[in-house]
């Protein structure tokens, strides 16, 4: 079972990194979802974002809230696309942003506190 987007490669970026995925065709998610067309789920979205932090950014902090959460185009099968995360450590806020060259699909700041996983 596929839940994660395969990643075609990364590049650092200003307090973060860039991360190039390609979605899925059978990503867990897409079943059941919609009936109409599959469509990356935005708690997926967000999950992806926490998990590459802890992965790529060494991000171990827990979850406290999210702010300016915004979906604003559909995440499809076998879209390729780049998530930037950037993390700052002094306010403890990941920023992440999937975009392509020519969307943006989904953005928001997610918050952290000072208890770890």
């Amino acid at each position: 079972m596929v839940v994660f987007p395969e990643i075609l490669g990364t590049n650092p970026a200003d307090k973060g990194i860039i991360l190039n995925l390609r979605i899925p065709e059978n990503l867990a998610y897409f079943d059941g979802h919609f009936d109409q067309i599959s469509v990356v789920p935005g708690v997926a979205q967000i999950q992806w974002a926490v998990h590459y932090a802890r992965l790529h950014l060494g991000l171990t902090l827990a979850f406290s809230h999210m702010e300016s959460i915004k979906f604003k185009e559909l995440l499809l099968p076998g879209q390729v696309l780049q998530l930037e995360l950037r993390y700052l450590t002094q306010s403890r806020k990941l920023e992440f942003c999937y975009r392509s060259d020519t969307s943006e699909y989904s953005s928001g700041r997610i918050y952290f506190h000072d208890d770890r996983i």
